[in-house]
């Protein structure tokens, strides 16, 4: 069975454009994190990408993270904030909040893809 991957993003054109250079795996998206939460209730997936500030949503992808570490099913999974903050710091601040990996927007998709693709081997 293939590796799953979950994407929680507010922007329609941010996930269209992830989707599109991730159409080799199979991708679920969430436009916020209460959704994205409710299908990780249906689903385990191996990478989980997470827009910080996701808009409307009451909570933020960092909140999301924290809940979806709290569950057992997600202990084997990689969690990837995906986000507009760019500064320097503020990739060892995530880092530090308890994901896996950073990528800043504009993503750099050749190097999120080569990240992907190793973490569904290990």
């Amino acid at each position: 069975m293939a590796e799953k991957i979950l994407y929680v993003e507010d922007d329609e054109i941010n996930a269209f454009l992830m989707r599109r250079y991730l159409n080799k795996w199979d991708v679920d998206l969430a436009s916020d994190a209460e959704t994205g939460l409710a299908l990780a209730e249906q689903e385990v997936y191996k990478v989980i990408l997470l827009d910080i500030n996701l808009g409307e949503s009451k909570m933020t992808g960092v909140e999301a993270m924290k809940i979806l570490k709290e569950n057992p099913r997600f202990s084997n999974s990689i969690f990837v904030a995906v986000t507009a903050y760019a500064m320097p710091e503020d990739r060892d601040r995530f880092i530090q909040d308890g994901f896996d990996e950073y990528f800043s927007k504009p993503v750099d998709y050749e190097n999120l893809i080569a990240f992907i693709e190793k973490a569904l081997v290990d």
